[in-house]
C-alpha cells in the first residue's frame, strides 16, 4: 500500500513535491472508505484508496506517473545504469529540472513510504544525473527507514527508525534497529569491519539496498521491498499503448480456442453485443490474442476475427485493462495510471472506482491514482476533497506544483465541477485560439502583397 511519494528536481517538479495518500482530518466526510493502518499503542493512520489528478496539458501530470515508473525500474534492477544486458531496463532516463543549468546539476530525489505485510518502509534515493559539461550519473544518497506512528496531542506523528544510511560510497548500518525492527540476528557480524568492506566495494551507480544490504544484512527485507515494487506497484505511462498481457493457466489444447470465463462475463455485463470475445493462441508467437466470435444470420459456420480489427477502441481498452486488473485488484496492488479513462465511458470508470472505495469489496486494500481531463469525477460520488489533486505549472519559472481540493475553503456539498471551470482551483489550460488565427490572417495578407 502506498502512503506517499515525495520528489524533488525531477522533470518539472523542482521543489519538494508530495503525492500523499494520507487522509486529511475531515471527520464527517466518507470515513467508511478510508483504509486504516496500525502503529504502536493502538494508533491508526487513515489512508486513501483512490486519487484523481487534474491539470492542463504539459502541467506535469504524466511526470508524476513517470516518477513512480522510474523509481520502480531502478529498484527492480538495482541500478541507475543506462543499460543492462539481458534485463528489462533500457536507456533509463533521469531528467532533472531542465530550464536552469544550475538546477540540472542538483540531485534528483525520490522519497517513498509504503506498507507491505511485514513493515512500513521509507526509502530515499538521491541521484546526480546531468549532461551539462560532462555526463554524470551517480547515487549520492540512499537510506532505508522503518516507520511507526505515535500519538502527540491530538495528532498522530510519524516515527522513523533508520536501518541504513548511505552518503556517496559510505554507508552506516544501524545495528540495534535492525535487531529490533527487522528481527535479524547480527551477533555474529563485526559491524564496523563490515561497513568498511561494503563502503570500499560500493558502486556509485548500484543500489546498496539490492547489493550489500541484501547479501550481508537482510535478504528477507530486501526481497520484501523489491517484491512490492515488482508485484504490487502497477504503473502504466501511456494507457492507450497498453497491450494485453494475460497468463493462461491450466491444460490448453493448442489446436482449439481457449475461452476465458472472465471475458465471457465481462462482455455480457458491459453489453458489447451478441458476439463472444475470447483468447486464441497464436501458433507463431505462443501468445494468446483477443479474438471476436460472430455467428451471422443464415450461416452454418461462425466467424473468428481478430478483435482489434472489428471491436471499438473502448471495448479493447476495457478488456485489456480488466483482465489483468481483476488479478491485481484481488491481491491488493497499487495502480498508477496515465489517462486511465481514455476511450472508456465514464460510467464504467465510475464502477471501477466504486470497487476501490468500497472496503467490503476492496478487502486487500488496493489503491488507484490516475490523471484525467474529464471533469465528471469532480463530484462526491467518486472522491472526497482530499482525493482530488491538481497540478499547475508556473508560467514564468516552468516549475510544477501540486495541491488538493481540500486545501480550498469549499464545502463538501458544493458543485466542484462548476467551480473548477470558473477557475477557482487553477490548473486550467487557456489558449487564445482567436489570436492565433488573427496572426495567421495577417501573415497571409503579407504574403499576398
Amino acid at each position: 500500500m502506498l502512503i506517499d511519494l515525495k520528489i524533488k528536481n525531477f522533470k518539472s517538479f523542482y521543489n519538494y513535491t508530495t503525492i500523499s495518500m494520507v487522509a486529511d482530518n475531515m471527520k464527517r466526510e466518507m470515513k467508511e472508505r478510508l483504509i486504516k493502518i496500525a502503529g504502536n499503542n493502538n494508533t491508526e493512520k487513515n489512508i486513501l484508496p483512490s486519487m484523481v489528478i487534474y491539470g492542463a496539458n504539459a502541467s506535469g501530470k504524466t511526470s508524476i506517473i513517470n516518477a513512480f515508473q522510474t523509481l520502480k525500474d531502478i529498484i527492480i534492477n538495482g541500478t541507475i545504469k543506462k543499460q543492462i544486458e539481458n534485463k528489462s531496463i533500457k536507456d533509463l532516463e533521469l531528467d532533472p529540472f531542465i530550464h536552469d543549468a544550475k538546477k540540472m546539476k542538483e540531485p534528483i530525489e525520490f522519497n517513498i513510504t509504503f506498507k507491505t505485510d511485514l513493515n512500513i518502509y521509507n526509502y530515499v534515493l538521491k541521484i546526480v544525473a546531468t549532461s551539462i559539461d560532462e555526463e554524470i550519473r551517480k547515487i549520492i544518497g540512499e537510506e532505508l527507514n522503518i516507520i511507526n506512528y505515535k500519538v502527540e496531542g491530538t495528532s498522530i506523528k510519524e516515527v522513523k527508525m533508520p536501518i541504513f544510511k548511505r552518503i556517496e560510497k559510505n554507508v552506516a548500518i544501524f545495528e540495534e534497529n535492525i535487531k529490533k525492527m527487522l528481527k535479524e540476528d547480527m551477533s555474529y557480524l563485526d559491524i564496523k569491519r563490515l561497513t568498511e568492506i561494503l563502503s570500499q566495494n560500493m558502486d556509485d551507480q548500484d543500489l546498496f539496498l539490492t547489493a550489500g544490504f541484501k547479501s550481508n544484512i537482510s535478504l528477507k527485507t530486501a526481497n520484501d521491498i523489491v517484491n512490492w515494487f515488482q508485484d504490487y506497484l502497477v504503473t502504466v505511462i501511456d494507457f492507450n499503448d497498453r497491450k494485453l498481457l494475460i497468463k493462461v493457466n491450466g491444460k490448453i489444447d493448442d489446436d482449439v480456442i481457449f475461452m476465458n470465463e472472465s471475458l465471457k462475463k465481462l462482455t455480457r455485463l458491459a453489453d458489447f453485443g451478441p458476439q463472444e470475445i475470447g483468447l486464441v493462441k497464436n501458433k507463431n508467437t505462443g501468445n494468446y490474442e483477443l479474438t471476436s466470435f460472430y455467428e451471422p444470420d443464415n450461416t452454418k459456420t461462425g466467424l473468428a476475427i481478430e478483435s482489434r480489427g472489428i471491436e471499438s477502441r473502448g471495448t479493447i481498452k476495457l478488456l485489456e485493462f480488466l483482465l489483468p486488473f481483476i488479478k491485481e485488484f484481488k491481491k491488493g496492488s497499487t495502480f498508477i495510471l496515465d489517462e486511465f479513462d481514455s476511450s472508456i465511458h465514464p460510467e464504467l470508470i465510475g464502477g471501477i472506482l466504486d470497487l476501490f472505495n468500497n472496503l467490503e469489496i476492496n478487502t486487500n486494500h488496493s489503491q488507484i491514482i490516475f490523471n484525467t481531463h474529464n471533469p465528471l469525477y469532480l463530484q462526491k460520488r467518486f472522491f472526497r476533497r482530499d482525493q482530488i489533486m491538481f497540478v499547475d505549472k508556473d508560467e514564468d519559472t516552468y516549475m510544477s506544483s501540486v495541491y488538493k481540493l481540500s486545501d480550498f475553503n469549499v464545502r463538501n456539498d458544493n458543485n466542484y465541477m462548476n467551480k473548477y471551470f470558473e477557475g477557482e482551483f487553477g490548473a486550467l489550460p487557456y489558449i487564445d485560439f482567436a489570436s492565433v488565427l488573427e496572426d495567421s490572417k495577417e501573415g497571409d495578407k503579407d504574403e499576398n502583397k
